[in-house]
Order: structure tokens, then C-alpha cells, then sequence
């Protein structure tokens, strides 16, 4: 009876290992039948899908449906994805069965920049200049006024960007920043004006010293001040001191 057993388990379990080794020699021989994209991202725009990597593969001449899946060039498509300006990092490219599975993470983009020549570009949120693209529809902080720097591929912002890329991350922290100071102004003495989307006043921001403390100040005015006194009660508020802000009237 234990004989028969072990005969049994031992039969099953070489017919398993047959059937294993068939597919691992088979699978390699098969065509690729589909592929399937996942992109992460801390935006809600998708600035690299499916649709973008699938033109990127085209463009590159790239064969990937039809072929043997022995004959695909993983490494290839891995380096036209690492190559793209919104991609962080490719997690894994490989397949199951007949699908290829790409997954990868795009950067953050954290500031829309419109510089001095009207140039448009984007700062992701390690400082990086990214290319404008208008399928980014997130509502970033905006940043103009007197910026020189244009985009130039692979370059980190410089002391124009500086100070607007350090507030606008403050910004991004809170949703009533988000929604309140949409706008970044650098002026001609370089320092920064915040552009209210409710009011009309100027807001002196300064530079990036003390931003988090500057912009809970300016909160604390909206909230607890002028949404009882009225939005336009004042033209501008000097939010360049410490532990208080300075309103001029009308």
C-alpha cells in the first residue's frame, strides 16, 4: 500500500517536471501576443502611457508583437524607456506567458515654469528641468517673472529657480497652499511675490528662508482674518517677517 503510494507521488511529480521543462523550452518559442504598460506616478497626469510607449518602440523600429519571445529585446526597450525625460525608473520588463509586462515610475513634477523669453519647462522634485508637454494637466504653482534660465536637457534649476522651487515644494504640502497661491512671481529685486486666487493684494513673500513659517502666517490671515474682514480689504500683505504679516490698506 505505502509502495503503491510513493509509486503514485513519484509519477505525478515526474509528470509535473516533464510538463515544466516543455514549457521552458516552448514559452521561449512562442510569439509575444500582447503587451501591457504600467506606469506609477505622484501626478495625476500620465505623461508616459501605454499609447507613448508604444510609439517610442515604433519609432526605435522596435518588433516586439509577432516575435518570438526568445528574439525581443528587453534590454533595448529598457533603455528607450530610461532615455525618456519623464521617467524615473523602469521596475521590471519581462513576460508571462505570451504578454509583455513593462512597469515603470514617472518623475514628479512639482513646478510649471514660464521663463523671461516665454519658454515653458517643468522642475520635477529633485531640482531637474523637465521638457513642457501639454498633456500635464495638474494644477502646478506657476512660476514667472525675471527667470533667465531656460530648459536645457539633464540640468538642475540655478539661483533664478532656486527659491521658487523651494516655496513651491512648501506649497505642495498643504491643499489650502495648493488651492490659495497658485502663482510664483520673481520681481526685478529677485524676490518673491505669491499671487493670491482669492483677492486682488500683493503678497512679498521674499526669498526661501522661513517658508514654511511664511506661508502658515499667510493661512492663518485668510482663514482667520480676511474671510471676515473681505478678500480685498487690503492691497498688500508683507509676509517677509518674522512671526507676523504687515497689511497695507487701500
Amino acid at each position: 500500500m505505502k509502495l503503491a503510494k510513493f509509486i503514485s507521488i513519484f509519477v505525478l511529480i515526474s509528470a509535473i517536471g516533464v510538463l515544466m521543462i516543455l514549457a521552458i523550452v516552448k514559452i521561449p518559442n512562442q510569439k509575444c501576443e500582447s503587451i501591457k504598460i504600467t506606469p506609477h506616478s505622484q501626478n495625476e497626469s500620465i505623461l508616459v502611457s501605454q499609447q507613448d510607449v508604444e510609439g517610442l518602440i515604433a519609432d526605435a523600429h522596435l518588433e516586439i508583437l509577432g516575435k518570438k519571445i526568445k528574439d525581443v529585446q528587453l534590454d533595448t526597450v529598457s533603455d528607450i524607456l530610461e532615455n525618456n525625460p519623464y521617467v524615473e525608473k523602469v521596475n521590471f520588463i519581462h513576460f508571462s506567458n505570451t504578454k509583455l509586462l513593462i512597469d515603470y515610475t514617472l518623475k514628479e513634477i512639482v513646478l510649471h515654469v514660464f521663463n523671461e523669453q516665454g519658454e515653458q519647462y517643468f522642475v520635477d522634485n529633485k531640482g531637474y528641468l523637465l521638457p513642457f508637454s501639454r498633456k500635464m494637466t495638474d494644477y502646478l504653482p506657476i512660476a514667472n517673472g525675471h527667470i533667465k534660465q531656460s530648459y536645457k536637457k539633464g540640468t538642475k534649476i540655478g539661483k533664478d529657480l532656486l527659491p521658487l522651487f523651494s516655496i513651491a515644494q512648501e506649497i505642495n504640502k498643504d491643499d489650502f497652499y495648493k488651492a490659495q497661491f497658485r502663482q510664483l512671481y520673481l520681481n526685478d529685486q529677485h524676490q518673491v511675490e505669491l499671487v493670491s486666487s482669492v483677492g486682488h493684494q500683493i503678497i512679498l513673500f521674499g526669498d526661501e528662508q522661513n517658508a514654511a513659517e511664511k506661508l502658515s502666517n499667510l493661512k492663518h490671515v485668510y482663514q482667520d482674518g480676511l474671510t471676515h474682514l473681505g478678500y480685498d480689504r487690503y492691497a498688500q500683505l508683507d509676509a517677509r517677517f518674522k512671526n507676523r504679516i504687515i497689511a497695507q490698506k487701500k
